[in-house]
């Protein structure tokens, strides 16, 4: 139905809600005990503290030999490091050596603290820590790794799951018709092509880069969908079959219908050698269509699981349910616009949206398939009339934080089912659409049943749960409070006192790397219709804050308002903006490091966790320090200006 990969080897902080570039857990301990503790302090000690199972040396001796290929019995014979409690011992010597140095006083902020592995893991080696972040989709990110696991424990879960089933059953109700079941199997995905008229014909004909519907390394498991094609009645369907060249197999796959942003049609176009070749198809026609409505979704196949995974054409049920389905969506759709149940807010132009964007996807209701918005539609609503019985018996606090993890098992599903995700014939499973920093356009999607045929609620409501109760036990330690979570700027944090903090624990945005708000926005704007009521502060504005966002986005400076030249272009315009963005990315990491020298004790210490590989943004990032202690001994100053000749720093 969907992929996770190996939950069991990731930190549950990686999947109970996507959030992008998140520091891995023992690397973040590392950074907040080598800020604390001194240059002797016991190495064996600093290993365990870490989650070391044996000692490094063993460690990186074992992985020699597997890089050599030589095959150990247990490899490692250790569980993963940050899986791995404390010895009191371990703990007692640490407190000691770092309450030596600091006093009795130790606070830790992170600044930009993005998905929380620093605070989470400051807190839990039991440091006074604050959390300070800019988009409040982190902050509620935020609120669910390093608040509630250490005010509410893993009984916050069992009230949870409790007022899941209420959920669910709500939403059964209302949406098993839409989804029909199959009576052996349920459901694991429907899959999914766009269509676009063919130039001659005009008839719908598919956009399919792959017609494999699982592609395993072995061939022999391979299974293909091969169109079926009614020309003289303007019709296709599809026939899955394994390859081989047994009887009623397929020997190899058919060619794919869409590739580089050009397609096929499947109804126009030429017999050669006795093999039919359809028309070509430019991109530009396909862009004009999608950007004129013309480009549609057709169900070409459905996989199903029981035992195993098979794959079969849709059935006449399941095309009546989408007709169905989209009916109910138009019934219900203005009314729900008009109390804010579904977001129409339109996507705006950035480094990233440009894609979708030109295929005619235009606002955040557009990243979904009528059924789709449907189904969230009534999640919201059914969420939404909860809440007042799940506040009435569980207490504001408690019941507004079951509320919230009931809201990221909905952002989970969305993240599977979407217009813009992927099936993976590799696996066979839906891949969640932030595979990549990105919002690419795909040609084809697949979506999941959220009940009905298929379990795609309880799913992404279990995930989300293990995720959490994984997080409640790396919280050994009880008499720890929660950690502070502010939202705001790092360039300012009037919250915190002057010469406070003993050690800024931070990992600053790389750059261009990622587009933050951009991406964040997909989750926001469904956050603040089930969440703004509770942070209003938070959610108050239309789309996620950006001023303050400390990237180089350069749409953003462009004089045009943020529309894109064309591609390759390289004018005077374009870059100007993209010098523009770079040096607002470093006047405000300045800012944010003279902030941070305000905050920090004389004696404190300052930590920048920045693995980039580009050259650019490490000369950004020391000069940036640099002018931030310049502006300090020189108020009033200016900013140098940004050059490669200034400085020049190693990449790792």
């Amino acid at each position: 139905m969907r992929e996770e990969g190996s939950l069991s080897a990731k930190p549950p902080t990686k999947y109970m809600h996507v959030w992008w570039a998140r520091r891995p857990l023992t690397a973040s301990r590392a950074a907040v005990l080598g800020s604390l503790l001194p240059a002797d302090f016991p190495r064996d000690v600093f290993e365990r503290l870490l989650g070391f199972g044996l000692p490094s040396k063993d460690l990186v001796e074992i992985r020699r030999r597997m890089d050599e290929g030589i095959r150990l019995e247990g490899g490692f014979n250790c569980d993963r490091a940050f899986k791995r409690g404390f010895r009191d011992g371990d703990l007692k010597k640490m407190r000691d050596s770092s309450e030596a140095i600091w006093g009795s006083e130790i606070s830790v902020i992170d600044p930009m603290s993005g998905g929380g592995s620093i605070p989470l893991e400051s807190a839990r080696l039991g440091f006074h820590t604050l959390a300070n972040e800019y988009n409040p989709v982190a902050c509620s990110v935020l609120e669910a790794t390093v608040d509630y696991p250490f005010r509410f424990g893993e009984e916050l879960g069992r009230k949870v799951r409790k007022w899941a089933k209420v959920w669910n059953e709500r939403i059964e109700k209302r949406l098993a018709r839409f989804f029909p079941s199959y009576r052996f199997a349920k459901v694991h995905a429907y899959i999914f092509t766009r269509t676009v008229p063919c130039p001659d014909t005009h008839i719908h004909t598919p956009l399919v880069p792959d017609w494999h519907l699982l592609k395993p390394k072995k061939e022999s498991g391979q299974i293909v969908s091969e169109p079926v094609v009614d020309r003289k009645n303007g019709t296709w369907t599809v026939r899955v079959a394994p390859i081989g060249r047994g009887a009623g197999q397929i020997r190899q796959a058919p060619p794919p219908t869409y590739d580089g942003g050009k397609g096929v049609s499947l109804f126009s176009g030429q017999m050669v050698d006795g093999v039919w070749a359809g028309r070509q198809i430019p991109a530009d026609y396909i862009k004009a269509k999608a950007l004129a409505g013309e480009m549609k979704s057709c169900l070409y196949a459905v996989a199903l699981k029981a035992k195993g995974l098979t794959f079969q054409p849709p059935e006449s049920v399941d095309l009546k349910a989408l007709n169905e389905a989209e009916k109910e969506l138009a019934r219900l759709r203005p009314d729900w616009e008009k109390r804010n149940v579904i977001p129409t807010e339109r996507i705006p132009i950035g480094d990233k949206t440009g894609e979708p964007m030109a295929r005619g996807i235009t606002s955040w209701a557009d990243m979904f398939s009528p059924r789709q918005l449907l189904c969230f539609g009534v999640l919201v609503e059914e969420l939404r009339s909860l809440r007042s019985e799940i506040v009435e018996v569980e207490s504001k606090d408690a019941g507004e934080a079951v509320i919230h993890l009931l809201a990221f098992a909905m952002d989970k599903l969305m993240d599977y089912s979407n217009s813009l995700n992927t099936w993976e014939s590799q696996r066979g499973t839906a891949k969640h659409l932030f595979q990549r920093h990105d919002l690419s356009f795909k040609a084809t999607y697949a979506e999941m049943a959220p009940c009905g045929a298929g379990t795609g609620l309880e799913w992404a409501i279990e995930n989300v749960l293990k995720a959490y109760e994984e997080i409640c036990a790396l919280v050994s330690l009880q008499e720890v409070p929660p950690v502070e979570v502010f939202h705001g700027s790092a360039s300012s944090l009037p919250q915190v006192c002057d010469k406070s903090i003993t050690a800024i624990v931070v990992d600053p945005p790389y750059a261009d790397n990622v587009q933050y708000s951009e991406l964040a926005d997909f989750f926001y704007v469904w956050l603040k219709r089930t969440q703004g009521h509770r942070r209003p502060e938070w959610f108050s504005t239309n789309l996620c804050e950006h001023d303050q966002e400390a990237v180089v986005n350069i749409s953003r400076h462009r004089e045009n308002g943020g529309a894109p030249g064309k591609r390759g272009k390289r004018d005077g315009s374009a870059a100007d903006a993209k010098a523009k963005a770079h040096s607002f990315y470093q006047s405000l990491m300045t800012d944010v490091f003279r902030e941070s020298r305000r905050i920090l004790r004389d004696d404190g210490v300052l930590t920048v966790m920045f693995t980039h590989k580009k050259q650019e943004a490490w000369e950004a990032l020391f000069s940036s320090l640099l002018f931030s202690s310049l502006l300090l001994s020189r108020p009033g100053s200016p900013l140098p200006p940004l050059g490669r000749s200034r400085l020049r720093a190693s990449t790792p």
